[in-house]
């Protein structure tokens, strides 16, 4: 589909001469001041090789550089006219601006001034917003492939500027092929820049901080911003792909409350911190359980009053982040910031939602599919969050009128977690009853995908946007699940030969209540017994059910969706208290 672009060899080795053009007398000044610099520079100020030599030169050096190329761009070359590339633009910044938060391009750059300022911009503008408009195919594939040549040029490049960095987040953040490779070089391209300082420079009490003029600071808190957006990006990925990020919680991520209570905080700075400390919460699990997609997680109490603590964290993140946008509705008077605080609430509300997805899922990962009745009866509770979640993450797609329009503008990442809702629920579906859930397939999920089929089917894009494909493939899943169904059906035989029915029937409704008399493990052990009509572990039951052994947190959708950690455990350790769990739980998302 996307041509290889063209590999620029290497015109000349390094060679050891002056620098191109003269430092700055305090640049020299500082230099010579530094007795201890990072080992690099001592050996760039030792060798004066040209390629390490550019490493040192000033920012202002650098803005002279950036990959500026206005002549060759997909407008000069006539692949699109510039109405046309107004016209995406304008689309860009009403359906996919808001989700960079506040280091999104500028309200008031031009067309004109975003072509000056960097080509990497604005083809990745160009690129991701040809996605949404149908019968722009042919665009977006020759944006793509000039922007893959502009990569390959970039990646080798001696001289950035802020919109080359962010031009990759963009790509990264909307472009399914691209966008692991991409977040992790933009953060190596924006530690070239030093963008992992400026926060310190911004927020520092020293006297040359005092002596800061406003344009610097301006300009800090605009570096500030992007490296938010890069930990957001990184940590996005990793979880999305199952893989540890590159970012660790350095000052900025620590210390986010100095910009959160600053006179230069905004509505977006706002929304851009709740994400990177929700996500800061997830690194912290994954660092505690593991990434290992085999790793078991045992039933012990240790593990469920770990599990605990991490599941509270995300509730009090979600409460504090909510009450802050409700302050935000308060004090905003216009009516596009009360819009965007509306939004900002239900990325919150979703975030919060896939976080529990994720944390609870875990409780599952590793364990084969027909073994599923070997689940520590502790875990169980904690697998039944996670499938009450799916439905919740689903109903709340639904029942929100502004993803009719706004979804195919979402980031892959929030694709991701539909995804993997749907995913979870159709190969858990047929199988969660071995560890005495009661939730009938039939009545309460295959709606719910149905109906987020009809919403994806019914979004207007390019022939190549995810969205399509996700159909698809939950058409697929949910065709198979049928089958399963409909095997299990006859594999069970009539279910009033026993008065009974694998799904919430008499005989299954009457277990569960009458587990209500009983005390401690016993009652625990009756409330999640398996039905008596048929094994769950039957190895004809589930033939020819493709993804039968696979890991629940992959869907071959077009990239890898989750393949995380580790052990994970629930609420109290006083397995007395899980009577009556599966209702409380269910109540507790209802509340949203």
């Amino acid at each position: 589909m996307y041509s290889q672009p063209t590999v620029v060899e290497a015109h000349q080795p390094p060679q050891e001469t002056r620098q191109h053009s003269e430092e700055p007398a305090a640049d020299k000044e500082t230099r010579e001041r530094n007795v201890s610099p990072d080992p690099m520079k001592s050996l760039i100020e030792v060798t004066r090789l040209n390629g390490l030599r550019s490493q040192l030169r000033s920012s202002k050096l650098r803005k002279k550089g950036g990959m500026r190329r206005k002549d060759s761009d997909v407008v000069s070359e006539q692949v699109i006219t510039i109405e046309e590339a107004e016209e995406m633009l304008a689309l860009f910044r009403r359906m996919q601006s808001r989700h960079l938060f506040s280091a999104s391009i500028s309200p008031q750059a031009s067309l004109e001034s975003i072509r000056s300022s960097s080509t990497v911009l604005f083809t990745s503008l160009m690129l991701v917003t040809s996605l949404l408009v149908p019968g722009k195919e042919l665009v977006h594939e020759v944006c793509h492939s000039r922007f893959m040549g502009l990569v390959s040029s970039v990646m080798f490049d001696r001289f950035l500027t802020l919109d080359d960095i962010r031009g990759l987040c963009i790509a990264a953040l909307w472009q399914p092929d691209l966008s692991w490779k991409l977040s992790g070089l933009s953060i190596r391209m924006a530690t070239e820049l030093n963008l992992h300082h400026a926060f310190y420079e911004a927020f520092n009490d020293d006297q040359s901080s005092h002596n800061m003029t406003a344009e610097a600071r301006k300009e800090c808190l605009e570096k500030a911003r992007l490296w938010y957006l890069l930990y957001v990006l990184d940590h996005q990925s990793g979880i999305a792909h199952g893989r540890p990020p590159m970012k660790s919680a350095l000052r900025p991520i620590r210390d986010y409350e100095l910009l959160l209570s600053s006179a230069d905080c905004t509505s977006s700075d706002t929304a851009l911190l709740a994400q990177v400390t929700g996500l800061a919460i997830l690194s912290r699990a994954f660092d505690h359980f593991g990434l290992e997609p085999k790793r078991i997680m045992a039933g012990s109490d240790d593990n469920v009053l770990n599990h605990l603590r991490f599941t509270e964290e995300v509730r009090a993140w979600r409460d504090k982040w909510l009450m802050v946008s409700q302050v935000l509705n308060q004090d905003e008077a216009n009516s596009s910031s009360r819009a965007h605080s509306g939004s900002y609430s239900r990325d919150v509300t979703l975030h919060f939602l896939f976080s529990n997805l994720v944390l609870n899922s875990l409780v599952l990962r590793g364990r084969p599919l027909d073994r599923l009745s070997e689940l520590p009866v502790p875990l169980r509770p904690l697998a039944l969050r996670a499938v009450d979640t799916g439905h919740a993450i689903l109903q709340h797609f639904l029942d929100e009128p502004s993803y009719q329009d706004g979804i195919v503008g979402m980031p892959l990442y929030m694709h991701s977690m539909i995804a993997f809702a749907v995913a979870f629920l159709t190969k858990l579906a047929h199988r969660w009853h071995a560890i005495g859930i009661t939730v009938d397939p039939t009545a309460s999920t295959e709606p719910l995908i149905k109906n987020i089929i009809k919403l994806l089917r019914s979004c207007t894009a390019g022939k190549n946007h995810m969205v399509y494909s996700m159909a698809d493939g939950f058409e697929r899943m949910l065709r198979q699940m049928r089958k399963t169904q409909a095997r299990r059906q006859q594999g069970s035989g009539a279910p009033d030969a026993q008065g009974s029915s694998v799904f919430g029937t008499s005989a299954a409704h009457a277990q569960r209540m009458s587990a209500a008399s009983l005390s401690g493990d016993a009652r625990v052990q009756a409330s999640f017994d398996r039905s008596p009509v048929v094994s769950a572990d039957s190895p004809d039951l589930f033939a020819g059910w493709g993804f039968q052994n696979d890991g629940l947190w992959a869907t071959g959708m077009g990239y890898d969706l989750l393949d995380y950690s580790n052990q994970y455990s629930p609420p109290g350790t006083d397995l007395s208290q899980f009577q009556g769990y599966e209702m409380q739980s269910r109540e507790s998302y209802r509340s949203f």
